[in-house]
């Protein structure tokens, strides 16, 4: 790298396979493999690999764009003869691995060292489907079995077997045995490439098969044969994991000789059908298939908050809804395992489970072999999370929305023991009442007097996580380059500013603590259009317009608080607030116009509200409000911004909003998105049952 710094990555590859003598088969340099070696390098942090070289994508190839999607049916022979293009150039490469990470339910691989890949159209150039083969798994007990290798064999043979690494047919496509006419049609073709790519012959093809998923017919239609079940492990940076989850296998038999060529001994039997039977037989097992969804859902216990007051009837119909709702969000996934998915997720928090982590809801409702995949779900699989958030906001305005509505800012902690999470660090914990170890979050609510709901949050990122010291912290919780430092206040403006912008929630008023009301940047950015009720500490200065006897007041200013203690000067009315659990919330308010500033001018003059709780507390606030404002509605206001408080509550105790165990970025924002999404759930299901009620 430094006697060639304008090599770059491939010839970085190149350089690499030259000291190594590393070559294929066929003589070539094994650069993908080295390529992948040098990423990982890079990725751990031992080398800093120069920039990847690479003009823009062709719009027709931008990230996410695809061509428009096929829609074929009818008989097999309008798209017969099919036409198979081997992926050679970057922009098939790139459409191969998007038609996969958008449809498979697997995803896109990333495949090093020996592979070939295909596209698949019809007659008339219909884009029907996508395979991808790939240098066989090195352990695989029931292979090794049928072939009776020992290792040094087994070192020797592997390069002629193959394994079917994808099989996708694009969802629109609505042929019979197009498939298996697929599956067919490609080993030919197969077998013709890989000897003109590696210079090996192949004599045998392996795939696994996830019976929970698929019957397999397509593969037997094409003369695959069963010969047993995987152990449920995976290969996983270097070592051996255990998901449970056993597949099928299935393999097609190239050359019948094989085992003769292998041990170099004519007497060995062909792999033919009756010896392929035979082996099935002897591997023969029973594979406990998860429950379906639809039997997850008979089968759960919702537990739902004391203010839905429903019937047992009720009750046996929240399931249905439960599936109608998660199903309004199924196009943020694309393919049907991660929509699946977010319906256990979503179930498991508004599920009776103690604990509400990944492990705790999969195991309650789906099993041990769930567990896996609920991490996936939520950590690595792929999220249209723009339009999910767009859709959670369409249907939040659908049920909250009306013209008396406010917002609230807040931020919460939740703490942490460990240092490996995703912004931990020592900071004030409002949940323990000190500076404690602890993640915090900013978080947006919408309240109307329909209910209330969470909308939007953003992981508050301390200061010393952008020093050099936590670089491998960063990069191990995924957090990307391009986010910086950001203050609370900064981040609550980024969340407020497309939600107000939309236009889709109605009310004109903007509530928040005064960890951001007493920071006037904050305030002044908020929309135009808005107005504040933003409490503030009882040190706040502020130059009252009128103030008694205390004329000096006026040029010099004072703290709220010494304003509160002139007797005479405020006029105390008590209000009710809200309606409690145990009764009406009263509270004794009073109001002054003040100045934010020595500055007698128009644009500094602010109302001052205090509130007088019923345990002798006096809360201050300061609204940019008109003068013609009415105490009630600043009352009214003041009320409002506590359910932004209830939400944590709620959500906190109900919900498992803080029982998470995810440590990466997008992780912790996905799981706060999901419970946002049960609680929308509840409120739509108790103004659905009160509009019942009422009936």
């Amino acid at each position: 790298m430094a006697e060639r710094p304008e090599a770059g990555r491939l010839g970085l590859a190149r350089a690499l396979c030259l000291q190594w003598q590393w070559r294929s088969a066929n003589g070539r340099l094994k650069l993908r493999s080295a390529l992948g070696i040098l990423s990982e390098l890079g990725r751990q942090g031992w080398i800093e690999l120069p920039a990847a070289r690479g003009g823009p994508r062709p719009a027709s190839m931008a990230a996410g764009a695809l061509p428009e999607a096929t829609e074929a049916e009818g008989g097999l022979s309008e798209y017969r003869p099919l036409r198979w293009e081997l992926v050679r150039t970057p922009d098939q490469r790139r459409q191969w691995r998007e038609l996969l990470a958008r449809h498979h339910y697997l995803g896109a691989p990333c495949l090093v060292g020996p592979n070939l890949k295909y596209l698949v159209y019809g007659r008339a150039g219909q884009l029907l489907g996508v395979t991808g083969w790939h240098g066989a798994v090195q352990h695989l007990g029931c292979r090794d079995r049928l072939l009776g290798w020992n290792l040094a064999q087994r070192t020797r043979g592997l390069e002629h077997v193959v394994n079917g690494v994808r099989f996708l047919v694009l969802p629109g496509v609505r042929v019979r045995h197009l498939a298996s006419v697929i599956l067919s049609e490609n080993i030919g073709l197969l077998q013709r490439d890989w000897l003109e790519h590696y210079g090996v012959e192949l004599w045998l093809g392996e795939s696994f098969v996830d019976r929970q998923r698929f019957s397999g017919a397509s593969y037997r239609a094409a003369r695959w044969q069963a010969i047993g079940w995987t152990r449920g492990f995976a290969k996983r940076q270097g070592r051996f994991v255990h998901h449970g989850q056993s597949k099928e296998v299935y393999v097609y038999v190239m050359e019948a000789r094989l085992r003769q060529f292998i041990h170099g001994d004519e007497r060995q039997p062909l792999l033919n059908p009756a010896f392929l039977l035979a082996q099935r037989l002897s591997e023969e097992k029973t594979l406990t298939k998860r429950m379906r969804m639809k039997n997850i859902l008979a089968s759960w216990k919702p537990k739902l908050p004391p203010q839905c007051d429903l019937s047992e009837e009720d009750v046996q119909t929240v399931a249905q809804e439960l599936n109608e709702f998660v199903g309004l969000f199924r196009p943020a996934f694309g393919r049907r395992e991660p929509a699946a998915l977010c319906q256990l997720y979503v179930q498991g928090l508004l599920s009776g489970v103690e604990r509400k982590n990944v492990e705790g809801m999969a195991l309650e409702l789906a099993g041990p072999g769930q567990v896996r995949n609920l991490q996936r779900f939520v950590t690595g699989y792929e999220w249209d999370e723009l339009w999910m958030k767009k859709r959670h906001w369409e249907l939040a305005a659908e049920s909250l929305s009306e013209p008396g509505g406010v917002w609230s800012v807040d931020a919460s902690e939740f703490p942490k023991k460990g240092s490996a999470s995703v912004g931990v660090a020592p900071q004030y914990c409002g949940a323990l009442g000190k500076t404690a170890n602890c993640q915090s979050g900013v978080f947006i609510c919408y309240s109307s007097p329909k209910g209330h709901a969470l909308l939007d949050s953003r992981l508050y990122l301390p200061q010393c996580w952008f020093e050099p010291a936590y670089q491998e912290r960063r990069r191990a919780c995924h957090i990307a380059e391009d986010i910086l430092f950001k203050t609370k206040p900064e981040l609550a403006i980024e969340l407020l500013t497309p939600l107000l912008a939309k236009g889709q929630f109605e009310g004109q008023w903007i509530a928040c603590d005064c960890s951001f009301g007493n920071n006037p940047s904050f305030l002044e950015q908020l929309p135009k259009g808005f107005h504040y009720l933003a409490e503030i500490a009882c040190t706040r200065k502020v130059w009252p317009k009128v103030c008694g006897p205390r004329r000096n007041w006026q040029t010099e200013g004072c703290t709220v608080e010494e304003l509160a203690g002139l007797k005479g000067l405020l006029s105390w009315q008590t209000h009710k607030i809200s309606e409690g659990e145990k009764g009406p919330i009263v509270a004794a308010f009073a109001r002054l116009r003040v100045y934010v500033s020595a500055e007698r001018t128009p644009e500094n003059e602010r109302w001052l509200l205090l509130r007088n709780d019923a345990n002798n507390q006096i809360k201050y606030a300061l609204s940019d409000a008109p003068g013609r404002t009415s105490m009630l509605e600043l009352v009214r206001v003041s009320g409002a911004r506590w359910p932004i408080e209830r939400c944590f509550e709620e959500d906190k105790s109900e919900l498992g909003m803080d029982h998470y165990e995810h440590r990466s970025w997008n992780a912790w924002h996905r799981h706060m998105r999901l419970v946002f999404l049960a609680q929308l759930f509840l409120v739509r299901l108790q103004l659905k049952f009160k509009k019942k009620l009422l009936r």
